[in-house]
């Protein structure tokens, strides 16, 4: 019984000692900040992150026939800078040659592209499914 009682108290602590959270996120060196700032102002997309939060909320209003008010207050909402950590964590191992060679890229693909709705922007699947949490928190909110 008493080697039953150690066993069972070894495998709790264990488990409890294993219960740790997930790592923090990567963040870029001051300097690459900046390459992701300037890539983010090249790429405009502050512009299609508010317009995407906005059409989703619209959508979402229609659908469920929300009061202007509701629709409104939701909208007013919208916080880029709740998102900017995701865009340094996805650059943030990206050294800053790299960045500097996105960025003319993105320069060089955008030059003609006049529409916000023309432009290219930067994103992976961890920034898609991240700005869908964000908008699905939003869609949430009473």
């Amino acid at each position: 019984m008493k080697n039953i009682l150690i066993f069972f108290s070894l495998f709790t602590i264990s488990f409890s000692s294993a219960q740790i959270g997930p790592p923090p996120p990567s963040m870029p060196t001051k300097e690459n900040e900046v390459l992701i700032n300037e890539l983010i102002k090249v790429t405009e997309f502050e512009n299609y992150f508010n317009s995407y939060c906005k059409s989703r909320i619209e959508l979402e209003a229609k659908n469920k026939n929300w009061d202007e008010n509701k629709r409104n207050r939701i909208i007013n909402s919208i916080n880029y800078e709740k998102f900017t950590n995701t865009i340094y964590n996805v650059f943030s191992r990206d050294s800053k040659g790299e960045l500097e060679e996105i960025i003319t890229l993105f320069k060089k693909l955008n030059k003609k592209r006049n529409l916000l709705s023309t432009k290219l922007i930067i994103s992976n699947l961890l920034m898609q499914e991240n700005l869908e949490g964000y908008v699905e928190t939003l869609l949430s909110e009473k």
